[in-house]
């Protein structure tokens, strides 16, 4: 049964207030619900009525531009106009024909031809900027080899807006993972920064369907760093979600809104899914199906979001007649654009980790969006919450007199709070794996960051002893602590496995069969022992760490992500991404 979505509007509040009663939790409960306010104004009357598949529309002065895949009025991505003032009526083909409005009328030798789609346009580095997709020459698209390429053009001209693409090469393909489609880029308002997200798997391979975003050079020409998944597809917990594809990210007030498709192109299944983030590469919440067939228009999908000259938020979309989802009927992915109302807010989580004060007194739990609780006798001295973050805060790590505390991003970027030094970070910088956790100096005077490949970066008066960066791995490091008595440290590996740098070796689980992966460690208070804790909430003792229990074998309503050691008593907490707090021979100060 096809139904009409016309408007809804779910605030944080109501969440917040669902998650603390209990009604709801994370997965698929949680999705029911969109992560933000969101509100739309769909129309059965098409802005324009002929084929206009994955628009992208951009405002330039007083003419809206709608890029869209390849149709018979514009050969390989075609362009319309709008002069009328109102994107929602008046667009036609720049040429004034039913033929030649296109964008690229020549496409580079190592595409092949007439396999050009998905169009994503930016103004950046003083000019404008087209991505879009198409497979190397050879090959059929959708087979696997479809590839990621960049357009240029100095201005933009309601007679003429074709763009040149100069390239000799794609600028991405991810072959492995079933080659790259549906570019679309972004310009963060905070960092300045430009980004590009995209799909991998243009439907050729097997694998499931991931969204990916990666900072772009300064010229735009280029990607920079490495790129960070989004999104995979989960048709398990979001059975709407038989791919996930069409990307767009967009910023409102601080709130980061990742739009994308959602079932198949060429049903009436495909729709519209929202999610919100914690900055440009993420994390992001469980998404929300948000627009689906309605009345006489079917499949809406491959939207673009975008803003009128008065900063008022549309949503462009195409869509099929309902009865006849494919061109082989005579159908034609209709262009839509409605109105859409965005309310920016804070989510509390997931939760990341938990750090204790150093006299036992209480802890801190941190969440991914950089939001940091405080329990029992810990002091609060500011957070991330609220701000923009371009990559998910993973841990805080408290100073050693616990007057101030560090947060560490996964791209590596560290911000200070309370008496915490900064030394230096890895943010802004190419990284071959994410940075996972970071530990302090004795004095507080350093630290050091370990990325998931077991390579650490050494900052203030950290001093580098060694790492496993450039060394095979059998499963990722997942965490670092230090060594107070030699000043050296451990990283430990989501098997178990322990690797001992300037500090002594006191056994591991490397060789044992885990229920659940490790993906947390804490060291004893004096320092002749650690223990790690699972995701299951086992936990493993070695040296003169004392076991004092686990929740291994117990259910439970979200996944243990870290563990924090109490320096009075010798016990431990446990702390769940859902913030919920397990107490092992040590004091009980509450969970979120």
């Amino acid at each position: 049964m096809k139904r009409r979505i016309t408007t809804l509007t779910i605030t944080v509040a109501m969440v917040v207030a669902a998650l603390s009663a209990g009604i709801i939790s994370w997965g698929r409960a949680a999705a029911a619900l969109a992560p933000r306010g969101v509100a739309l104004q769909p129309s059965t009357a098409p802005a324009f009525n002929g084929d206009a598949p994955d628009p992208d529309v951009i405002l330039d002065g007083s003419t809206y531009y709608a890029f869209t895949t390849g149709t018979r009025l514009g050969n390989h991505i075609q362009a319309l106009i709008d002069t009328s003032g109102s994107p929602q009526s008046g667009w036609r083909s720049y040429t004034g024909q039913p033929f030649g409005s296109t964008a690229l009328p020549v496409v580079p030798s190592w595409q092949q031809i007439d396999t050009q789609t998905s169009p994503g346009v930016i103004r950046w580095d003083g000019k404008w900027i087209m991505y879009y997709d198409a497979a190397m020459s050879g090959h059929a698209g959708d087979t696997g080899f479809n590839c990621l390429s960049v357009a240029t053009v100095a201005t933009l001209s309601p007679t003429s807006p074709v763009f040149v693409d100069r390239s000799t090469r794609p600028l991405l393909c991810q072959t492995s993972l079933g080659g790259a489609i549906d570019p679309s880029p972004f310009v963060d308002p905070v960092s300045g920064h430009a980004f590009l997200v995209w799909k991998s798997n243009d439907g050729g391979s097997g694998q499931p369907a991931r969204i990916w975003a990666q900072q772009l050079s300064g010229d735009g020409l280029s990607l920079v760093g490495a790129a960070n998944q989004l999104l995979l597809q989960d048709s398990h917990d979001f059975p709407w979600e038989t791919t996930v594809e069409n990307p767009d990210l967009i910023n409102v007030a601080g709130t980061y809104f990742l739009l994308f498709s959602t079932g198949i192109w060429d049903t009436s299944s495909y729709s519209e899914t929202i999610t919100a983030c914690a900055g440009p590469v993420g994390p992001c919440l469980p998404p929300s199906q948000i627009l689906s067939s309605y009345g006489s228009v079917s499949g809406p999908g491959g939207g673009s979001l975008f803003q009128d000259g008065a900063g008022n938020w549309f949503i462009a979309y195409a869509a099929w007649a309902s009865g006849c989802t494919s061109y082989s009927c005579g159908g034609a992915r209709r262009l839509f654009v409605a109105q859409a109302t965005l309310t920016p807010a804070v989510f509390p989580g997931p939760f990341t980790g938990i750090a204790s004060t150093p006299s036992g007194n209480g802890y801190w739990l941190v969440n991914a969006w950089g939001s940091v609780s405080i329990h029992g006798g810990a002091q609060w001295f500011g957070s991330m919450a609220g701000q923009p973050l371009n990559a998910p805060i993973e841990h805080a790590v408290p100073t050693p007199d616990g007057k101030g505390y560090w947060l560490v991003a996964s791209d590596g970027g560290i911000f200070a709070f309370g008496d915490a030094g900064f030394y230096g970070s890895m943010g802004s910088h190419p990284l071959n794996a994410p940075v996972v956790d970071m530990t302090p100096t004795a004095d507080g005077k350093g630290y050091w960051l370990v990325g998931a490949d077991g390579g650490v970066f050494a900052f203030g008066d950290a001093v580098f002893h060694g790492s496993m960066g450039g060394v095979h791995l059998n499963k990722p490091v997942v965490g670092i602590s230090s060594d107070t008595a030699t000043g050296g440290y451990w990283e430990v590996a989501t098997d178990g496995g322990v690797f001992a740098f300037g500090a002594p070796f006191y056994g591991s689980t490397g060789a044992l069969a885990l229920n659940q992966p490790v993906n947390g460690m804490a060291v004893a208070p004096d320092s002749r022992g650690y223990w790690f804790v699972a995701s299951d909430g086992g936990v493993f003792a070695f040296g003169d760490a004392v076991f004092h229990g686990s929740m291994g074998g117990a259910s439970l309503n979200a996944p243990v992500v870290g563990m924090a050691a109490d320096r009075s008593t010798g016990g431990y907490w446990l702390a769940g991404s859902d913030g919920g707090v397990f107490a092992f021979a040590a004091p009980f100060y509450g969970s979120h």
